[in-house]
């Protein structure tokens, strides 16, 4: 299922009034509104069986775009189709295709174990026996909760609490899955479970997945493509690491010298490239090809006795975008 998004835009009307019983009086009287703009004027395309990473800061429109394409908003201007469906019209077919899993919100009942609100989807969606439980095996192995599904959802931790609600959006084979922010205040060792987990399903089965994250290793590691939303507009849409080398296109060396290097060879390389020199540790910060540039000279000069190539921190990098995004979007 293709989803194609047009001239799409999503408005608010919010009343405001500044703090005080003076304020809180007058505001009977006359209301003031201001027009808030929560999505402006976005066009996007996303394939069937595509991973795609939505980005931006708080407020940006990430999750208004999501609950638009799970149809629990109605758009001000433009049209989503995903298929021959329209969202917002809550089609009973289009709703068994799709699913949605939001970090912050439940859609478990708290008071009963995990197993039961399985159930429930299960009659819900109509699933036969034969399907559901070979379904349900499969997804509690991968995600490594079998001894958990019968304990009460609050009596959970909040990563097992997570697998579940990703295990209640999946029962249904939906052909496209919306997860906003879905490794929230987990740990690392349960953020990385969900990870995997989301590249073998779509691996699998061919589901679409659409994510949104404040955790730039969940976009790194599941996407190759992002749509990056700034205050409501696009302002990329295209491969994830191209857009990080274009932001930061540095790479750094740690180059480890012997013990009786020649400091005078050295100090000739330091005139041509710019790097530190900590006792006998060569650490670079440099343009790929510069960085090429210097390590065939070091290695011409002296064998290393240990060199180490790292990425600089896409954190970083992003938050350098997101300050001053026109310096790097052409």
């Amino acid at each position: 299922m293709d989803i194609k998004i047009q001239n799409l835009s999503k408005s608010y009307k919010i009343f405001k009034r500044n703090p005080g019983l003076k304020a809180a009086i007058k505001s009977f009287i006359k209301r003031d509104y201001f027009l808030f703009h929560a999505l402006k004027n976005i066009n996007l395309k996303i394939s069937e069986g595509e991973i795609l990473g939505i980005l931006g800061e708080n407020g940006a429109g990430k999750t208004t775009l999501i609950k638009l394409i799970i149809g629990l908003l109605h758009p001000t201007n433009g049209s989503i189709l995903v298929d021959k469906y329209k969202p917002w019209e809550r089609n009973h077919d289009y709703l068994k295709k799709v699913s949605v899993v939001m970090g912050q919100k439940n859609q478990l009942w708290w008071d009963i174990p995990a197993s039961e609100s399985f159930l429930l989807n299960k009659h819900i969606y109509k699933i036969d026996d034969k399907k559901y439980k070979l379904i349900l095996d499969e997804l509690i192995e991968l995600l490594d909760v079998k001894d958990k599904i019968d304990i009460q959802v609050r009596r959970l931790s909040l990563g097992e609490r997570m697998k579940m609600e990703i295990i209640a959006s999946l029962l249904h084979s939906p052909s496209i899955v919306l997860l906003d922010e879905p490794t929230l205040g987990l740990d690392v060792i349960s953020q990385s479970k969900i990870r995997e987990f989301v590249k073998f399903h779509n691996e699998q089965y061919n589901t679409t997945f659409v994510i949104t994250s404040h955790y730039t290793k969940d976009i790194q590691e599941m996407c190759k493509r992002v749509f990056v939303l700034n205050k409501g507009e696009k302002i990329y849409d295209g491969d994830f690491k191209e857009l990080i080398n274009n932001i930061n296109p540095k790479r750094k060396l740690i180059y480890e010298l012997p013990k009786n290097f020649d400091i005078n060879l050295i100090a000739k390389i330091s005139k041509s490239f710019t790097f530190e020199l900590n006792e006998n540790i060569i650490t670079a910060e440099l343009p790929e090809d510069n960085l090429q540039g210097l390590l065939v000279e070091l290695l011409d000069t002296t064998p290393p006795a240990s060199l180490l190539f790292e990425d600089l921190p896409v954190e970083e990098t992003m938050r350098s975008f997101f300050e001053n995004p026109n310096k790097y979007i052409k």
